[in-house]
């Protein structure tokens, strides 16, 4: 039986209006037009409430198994439509507080339902796909404690955080050894655990590996100790690298010195954009002078390289006097545009499909048609964003390389041959793919992976006693 056949078919509207809690913006990207219990426009801080709700949620020390959740989501969902306005409400809070694991067994709304039904459904849904989103982009924890060799380690925090780590030592001819190590990992950021490691095993970071994840060498006899030079700000860590000074002998004004700032991510992460607003940058050296920053320009953008876990951004300040022996304090707030995780779109009978829509959290994914074009077969795909802020527009290419196929009853993917866009701006992406299949679609499903919500973070850091040259 259906999950949507357990819903009755009535349903009575709402009958008042919900005050709205107080909150603080949320930094994600494409709530949605959703509405409150209410039935008025979901604003931010309502969206908020309901996120921090899932978040509490989220705390509880054992989810229960997935039997027992898909009874309680169904028994829920039911009284999402029950006569009174208190239990309807009361339901919808339970539910986000069951949190993200409530999705995988959250009924869809059938052509039956009442509209109080189906407008909280969606509500619920957007909600826990958006927490999910959110939680994606926050830094991941390792729990592992004991004597394990190396390998072990560097495995279990691949399983726990989903960032691959690999060993390189033997393409760079090291000698490649499997020490037995000991850890006392206990939820710790992802981060300060692989610095740990790498320091414990006299290892570190190649940074330009042909393949996305971390690559781990052996460690130069003069290199520091990565937890020694490193500040980390959730999924993010930073790292000074280098001082550069100049001084024009012709023209004194044309002074300068530039900060080299390491900025590294967790590998699942894969950011759009990194941007410093250099308003947002503050440095004072040990004499309590504050440093001017030295260009004209607003912001600066870091370039990033498909595949790549870290980047390199400057910093320009004027140059110090020669009094100044170190920067005292260091500190800064970058943006950083992050695709919230991928979701899987999932669409069946292809050849009578025409403009079918499927939404999750801020994304609606259409598939306009699948047709036989000459010799192969044309799916037209459209991606569009809750959102007005040109995220598209300025990262389409990112998103236009997103995972498509075919699959079958057995599983195998079938990826297009060939693509072109079709429809390119600020707020909607079109793309035509093709496929080389004479023997048709019957029976086949086209999956369309996306990410779901592009999060905008502000990530914060702060650097001290930085010798200057």
């Amino acid at each position: 039986m259906r999950l949507a056949d357990e819903f009755r078919a009535g349903g009575s509207a709402g009958d008042g209006t919900r005050p709205r809690p107080p909150g603080q913006p949320t930094h994600a990207i494409g709530a949605g037009a959703l509405t409150d219990p209410g039935g008025n426009p979901m604003s931010t801080s309502w969206l908020l409430a309901a996120l921090l709700l899932v978040a509490q949620g989220a705390e509880t020390p054992e989810a229960p198994d997935k039997a027992a959740l898909e009874r309680t989501v169904i028994g829920l969902a039911r009284e999402l439509d029950a006569p009174e306005r208190a239990k309807r409400d009361a339901a919808e809070q339970k539910l986000l507080e069951l949190g993200a694991p409530a999705l995988e067994v959250l009924p869809p709304s059938s052509a039956r339902s009442s509209a109080e039904l189906k407008q909280r459904l969606d509500r619920v849904r957007a909600v826990l796909e958006m927490a999910r989103a959110e939680a994606f982009a926050q830094a991941s924890h390792v729990t592992l404690a004991g004597e394990h060799k190396l390998s072990e380690i560097l495995a279990a925090l691949e399983k726990q955080t989903g960032n691959r780590v690999y060993d390189y030592r033997e393409q760079f001819g090291q000698d490649a050894t499997d020490p037995t190590l000991k850890v006392a990992f206990d939820k710790t950021p992802f981060w300060a655990a692989i610095d740990q490691l790498l320091d414990d095993a006299g290892l570190t970071l190649y940074a330009y590996a042909d393949q996305p994840g971390l690559a781990v060498v052996n460690r130069g006899g003069a290199q520091l100790q990565r937890a020694k030079r490193a500040f980390y700000s959730g999924a993010f860590r930073f790292e000074p690298v280098e001082f550069a000074s100049r001084r024009d002998l012709r023209n004194p004004e044309n002074a300068s010195l530039s900060l080299s700032l390491e900025i590294s991510w967790e590998p699942r992460l894969v950011p759009l954009a990194i941007k410093q607003p250099l308003d947002d940058v503050e440095a004072v050296d040990d004499q309590g002078n504050k440093l001017a920053v030295s260009t004209a320009e607003g912001e600066l953008e870091a370039p990033l390289d498909r595949g790549a876990v870290a980047v390199e951004l400057p910093i320009p300040f004027a140059l110090p006097p020669r009094s100044a022996a170190k920067i005292a304090k260091f500190t800064g707030t970058l943006t950083a545009l992050v695709p919230g995780g991928l979701e899987k779109f999932t669409f069946t009978d292809l050849e009578k499909a025409r403009n079918v829509e499927q939404r999750k959290a801020g994304v609606a994914v259409t598939l306009e048609h699948v047709r036989k074009n000459n010799q192969v077969w044309e799916a037209r795909v459209r991606l569009r964003f809750d959102n007005r802020t040109g995220a598209l527009e300025s990262h389409r290419n990112w998103l236009a390389s997103a995972q498509i196929y075919l699959v079958g009853a057995d599983g195998k993917q079938i990826v297009p041959d060939a693509s072109e866009t079709t429809v390119s701006n600020e707020e909607e992406l079109g793309m035509a793919f093709l496929f080389d299949r004479p023997q048709g679609v019957a029976g086949l499903s086209l999956v369309y992976q996306a990410p779901a919500v592009i999060l905008t973070l502000p990530v914060e850091y702060e650097l001290k006693d930085l010798e200057l040259p």
